[in-house]
């Protein structure tokens, strides 16, 4: 299954779907500030979660929102202080 939702947002990082290529894969790492924000935007629009952050930024992890169908590492969840005062 491939909607080239996630090759229009990020061309120059993935591979480029065409009758011999019907897979959605990352050619190469993003190098730069721009190209992290473009890969995010290609992970979060892939229908087929077929593309996941395997690496541990805790920046690019928040960027995608701590979800475990986009990272491999989550953080910690932070607990609410006002909602720990009612739970023992």
């Amino acid at each position: 299954m491939s909607c080239g939702a996630p090759e229009s947002m990020a061309p120059e990082l993935l591979a480029q779907l065409d009758d011999n290529n019907s897979e959605t894969y990352f050619l190469r790492q993003p190098a730069t500030p721009e190209e992290i924000e473009r890969a995010c935007q290609a992970i979060e629009v892939c229908c087929a979660d077929a593309l996941r952050y395997g690496g541990n930024d805790p920046a690019i992890i928040e960027r995608l929102g701590n979800n475990p169908s986009c990272c491999d590492h989550l953080l910690p969840r932070r607990r609410n202080w006002f909602l720990s005062l009612f739970m023992k």
